[in-house]
């Protein structure tokens, strides 16, 4: 049994009696916790049996990894993730939230094959990110930099040089590092607080580190031959922050309106800015005497 900590949620890896030990992936290893950290909130049970749906989905969704192909099915009463690689390994991976403590089964090994770790970190980011989302708590596709505690989130479509603008930070502006970068969690506390947490989920950046700490801004990037930047309306701030969260997770209804409910939140604690730039050093240092009004 394996307990990890991701933004103060805690959740279990469990081995099925066909799983074979395997060491603990690197990505993972910062968020290793012991049993006094406190409950899970839910638990992923590899290698377990995956019985087949005798009744036809409500919805199907599919899209592509780099290693296989994805379907997400949609029922009534649970979420079904099934993932194919190139090599024939598949992931099944039904998701039904259930007593206390959810537990989810994913049949890793079906067919004999050995499912790739870019597979592995998709369907447990799925998991984690479908049983926290009733707890105001988003996985948002961002590279995020910190300076003087407070952590700004450069978001983007893919391409439009987020990692590129941290980089500049870390080059140009004295007491800056990265916290994550690609897949950063934001929490929603009751008291409207708002911080951001690294995650086993970085991309290439490789940025694995279990420290928090609250959002300065939120930084929406695009390429432009001038930099220009403002600051957006909540409406404004609502649109440049919604495609950054996980899409599958937009497709239904239910976790739609809990991912826009979270988001509401989100934008009226932190100012969110849209930054048209070049990637050079003034890009970065416009953006910092912005945010932090310097």
């Amino acid at each position: 049994m394996l307990r990890l900590s991701v933004a103060e949620h805690i959740f279990e890896l469990a081995m099925g009696a066909m799983c074979r030990p395997v060491p603990t992936p690197r990505n993972f290893r910062p968020f290793v916790v012991d049993d006094k950290a406190g409950s899970p909130l839910f638990r992923v049970v590899l290698d377990a049996e995956v019985e087949p749906r005798a009744d036809a989905p409500l919805q199907t969704f599919d899209y592509e990894l780099q290693v296989g192909d994805c379907t997400l099915s949609i029922y009534e009463d649970e979420y079904r993730l099934t993932i194919r690689s190139a090599g024939e390994a598949t992931i099944v991976c039904p998701f039904a939230v259930e007593g206390e403590v959810a537990e989810y089964r994913a049949n890793l090994f079906g067919d004999g094959k050995v499912p790739d770790s870019v597979m592995f970190d998709h369907a447990l980011c799925f998991a984690y990110s479908f049983a926290t989302l009733p707890h105001k708590t988003l996985l948002i596709h961002s590279s995020v930099i910190v300076k003087d505690g407070r952590g700004v989130m450069c978001l983007g479509e893919s391409g439009t040089g987020k990692s590129t603008h941290t980089r500049l930070w870390l080059e140009n502006i004295e007491g800056t590092e990265r916290l994550n970068d690609d897949g950063p969690v934001v929490r929603v506390f009751d008291d409207g607080s708002v911080r951001v947490y690294g995650s086993p989920w970085s991309g290439k950046g490789a940025v694995y580190r279990q420290e928090s700490c609250p959002i300065a801004g939120f930084l929406r990037l695009s390429q432009a031959p001038e930099n220009r930047i403002q600051r957006l309306s909540r409406i404004a701030a609502f649109g440049a922050l919604l495609p950054s969260t996980l899409p599958t997770l937009q497709k239904e209804e239910r976790t739609l309106d809990e991912i826009c409910a979270t988001l509401s939140e989100m934008i009226v604690a932190v100012p969110t800015y849209a930054l048209a730039c070049l990637p050079n050093a003034e890009a970065a240092q416009l953006s910092y005497a912005t945010i932090f009004e310097v």
